[in-house]
């Protein structure tokens, strides 16, 4: 297990969370030495192969001098247009989704009382929960997440309904009491996570018969196969000129928590590996596998990324491809409206004051057929679920 302590990285997205979004696997980042530099993917910067620290990456804030400082993403709780942008463009689980995870419960557990919306962010999962289960646990690292979350959740759930939590998702035993948790939900952020220190965390706070459900999406994907052959690439290069800047502009100790990430998401989540002794039925469900889950990889890293499987021989895997999959109807202007609202560090991510960026999004709007003509997209995901022993 690695000794080291690692804050969320990426809240982002939860379906979903706002954290950057962003990740990470079972490597052990802080064994690793330093062992050759290199280039970043913007302005040439040599960055570290490996970084020899502890992991230490937080999403409780916006970018600033310190650049190892933990304090990564800061957006104003009464910032109302980019909350309200921010959960617009997001990805909208659907029914089939929710479906998934409620029939692994009712499989196991006639228990619906109290789950746990881990890294809320703004607060959609927890919504869906409560439509459920008699209460449900919102609980983030965030403090501005969860300010979010109460006031887009307060005036339709009392706190009869839904409670907040301030705390990591590894610590959530400092908070709740053993034994006491019908469903763990994770929403896009087991990957900010130390995942054995959080499952060990959710295998005590969950019942026997409990579930645990965690899942990740990633870019959104042009629905027609010849648009994405042949504009998912500049969607793909807007993402990597975004993430490089964030990314090579840190200190090691954030690249620590970025390569971790972009390891995690390059593995599909197969690299948390679920103990047979403590968890049952487990189902790994993708969708959409041939578009990329990854936010950011090697090309915006600057450093290699691997992926790893711990998947076991009696797990169920599946892949499904669904181009219908949470469906988005945008223009080119709803999807600058993602881009400028994925994370807060992207200052110029719509093109304004980057020559290069403005120029993908103008051949963008060619494939797109002009100004307000609309394209479907999907996302690719992956969602796991498994049942408290």
């Amino acid at each position: 297990m690695r000794p080291t302590k690692y804050h969320h990285l990426f809240a982002l997205r939860r379906g979903t969370r706002a954290c950057f979004l962003p990740f990470h696997n079972g490597l052990n980042i802080s064994s690793r030495k330093t062992a050759g530099l290199y280039p970043c993917a913007i302005r040439g910067i040599q960055v570290p192969r490996r970084f020899d620290i502890k992991r230490h990456f937080s999403c409780t804030a916006t970018l600033k001098q310190q650049e190892d400082s933990e304090n990564f993403w800061r957006v104003s709780a009464d910032d109302s247009k980019f909350w309200d942008d921010y959960v617009s463009t997001r990805p909208k689980y659907s029914a089939a989704f929710y479906n998934e995870i409620y029939a692994q419960h009712s499989a196991h557990s006639s228990r619906w009382e109290i789950a746990h919306d881990v890294g809320c962010g703004a607060g959609q999962v927890s919504a869906e929960l409560a439509s459920r289960f008699a209460h449900v646990v919102a609980s983030d690292i965030n403090d501005t997440h969860l300010s979010v979350a109460r006031r887009r959740l307060t005036p339709n759930f009392g706190p009869d309904r839904i409670s907040f939590t301030h705390c990591m998702g590894e610590h959530l035993l400092e908070h709740h009491p053993p034994g006491s948790a019908d469903l763990v939900a994770v929403a896009e952020a087991m990957v900010l996570m130390d995942e054995h220190v959080a499952l060990d965390n959710f295998k005590r706070l969950l019942r026997p018969g409990g579930t645990l459900a965690f899942w990740f999406y990633g870019r959104p994907t042009f629905s027609d196969t010849k648009l994405r052959a042949e504009a998912q690439p500049l969607i793909d290069e807007i993402m990597v000129r975004n993430w490089s800047k964030v990314i090579c502009g840190s200190g090691d100790r954030r690249k620590a928590g970025f390569q971790r990430a972009a390891e995690g998401m390059k593995s599909w989540l197969d690299y948390v590996s679920l103990d047979p002794q403590t968890w049952t039925d487990v189902k790994r469900i993708k969708w959409n596998p041939s578009a990329t889950l990854p936010f950011f990889g090697e090309e915006a890293c600057g450093f290699p990324i691997s992926s790893t499987s711990n998947v076991k021989p009696w797990e169920h895997t599946e892949e499904r491809e669904d181009p219908e999959w949470w469906r988005n109807d945008w223009d080119l202007a709803e999807l600058k409206r993602y881009f400028s609202v994925l994370f807060p560090g992207f200052k110029e991510a719509v093109g304004d004051g980057d020559a290069e960026i403005n120029r993908l999004f103008q051949e963008l709007n060619v494939h797109f057929g002009g100004e307000g003509e609309v394209k479907k997209f999907t996302w690719p995901a992956v969602l796991v679920t498994a049942t408290r022993i």
